[in-house]
């Protein structure tokens, strides 16, 4: 009897490594955020065009020469990336939006204080920073805006020269074949995330909308776009009151900080389904106002970089994968967009000690 048993446990257990191991390589190594949490396979949404390997810097010791920069932020920031392309430059550190306040950083004294600070927020995460949650400073439920003005974004052609002169990496290739047991395993973490979003599929972490462009990204399904399903655009909404408390929380921080002297550039950067809703083919969608572009950053007195328009232009130029399709984050493109542009407001108010021209080494 025992051997029987053992006979089926053994057989159970061959079937479900046999099973993983062909979910896995049909769908190929995970390597997108989107993916690992969806189940939809690497092999229709991972990048084909290679990327840039740009090895990340987060926290690097101050060096003479160097102005040192406090980045706050999430993980577009943690990732070390655009930090990285400007790392000839500046040195860093990186503190996480959630783990710090306005206070804090203006208490910062002696080797503590930073040259600048950066402080980068992603769309769905704005209300959580500036609104009236917010703990990153006590919220600013009524202030005096200034007249709206044209914001000041460099032509995409200036851009992409100044993009040319980075620092390059290696490009890589995505792996598309298993090379440990890892890789076999999440075969079985497919699997079971599948099955659950066949029994609640309004619990699945990510979502998959047509387009109306197969020219944006590099995948197998390149006429449908993977989004995260709390993207602003696709799960929540704000209220003018509660808009008018993320402006003004927004200046107020602007203000304290220009106040101390401490040069800085307040960064938001747009949802993945906010960069690419002109080309979803779901009018509903595509009609909705996007949080990021009902932002008065203009009001920020020149130290605002709002990310929206600069990286449509660039998707609209041509250029695949400014998100990869398989990951919230960017491909390396958008990261060079990104340090291209803190790189020019961070010159802007830093004294000329050094020269803060990128490029290459």
């Amino acid at each position: 009897m025992m051997k029987t048993y053992n006979a089926i446990f053994l057989a159970l257990v061959f079937l479900i490594v046999s099973i993983s191991a062909a979910i896995m390589l049909w769908s190929q190594p995970t390597s997108g955020d989107l993916t690992r949490i969806s189940a939809y396979p690497e092999r229709w949404f991972g990048w084909n065009d290679p990327q840039q390997d740009i090895p990340p810097v987060i926290n690097t010791p101050r060096q003479t020469g160097k102005f040192h920069i406090l980045v706050i932020g999430d993980s577009f920031s943690e990732a070390g990336h655009w930090q990285s392309l400007l790392s000839n430059h500046y040195s860093f550190s990186f503190i996480h939006s959630g783990k710090t306040t306005l206070a804090d950083i203006l208490a910062l004294q002696g080797d503590k204080k930073p040259d600048a600070v950066v402080i980068e927020t992603g769309e769905r995460a704005l209300p959580d920073m500036y609104g009236t949650a917010s703990t990153f400073l006590q919220p600013v439920t009524h202030c005096q805006l200034p007249a709206a003005t044209q914001e000041n974004t460099p032509a995409l052609a200036e851009i992409q020269a100044r993009m040319a002169q980075l620092p390059t990496f290696p490009l890589t290739q995505r792996k598309r074949w298993p090379s440990n047991g890892n890789n076999i395993s999440e075969g079985f973490h497919i699997f079971k995330i599948y099955s659950s979003a066949l029994i609640k599929p309004k619990k699945r972490k990510a979502k998959v909308l047509a387009l109306t462009s197969d020219q944006l990204f590099s995948s197998g399904k390149p006429d449908h776009i993977l989004l995260l399903s709390k993207d602003f655009l696709l799960y929540d909404s704000i209220d003018d009151n509660n808009l008018n408390t993320v402006h003004c929380t927004m200046q107020a921080v602007d203000r304290a900080l220009t106040q101390a002297q401490l040069p800085h550039v307040i960064l938001t950067l747009p949802d993945k389904t906010t960069a690419y809703q002109p080309y979803l083919a779901d009018t509903k969608i595509k009609q909705r106002p996007a949080l990021i572009n009902r932002l008065r950053m203009d009001a920020l007195t020149g130290h605002d970089i709002n990310m929206l328009q600069p990286i449509r232009s660039l998707i609209a130029a041509g250029n695949k994968d400014v998100y990869l399709p398989n990951d919230t984050h960017w491909g390396y493109k958008g990261f060079q967009l990104a340090a291209v542009l803190i790189n020019e407001k961070l010159s802007a108010q830093l004294p000329t000690k050094n020269t803060t021209q990128v490029t290459q080494p």
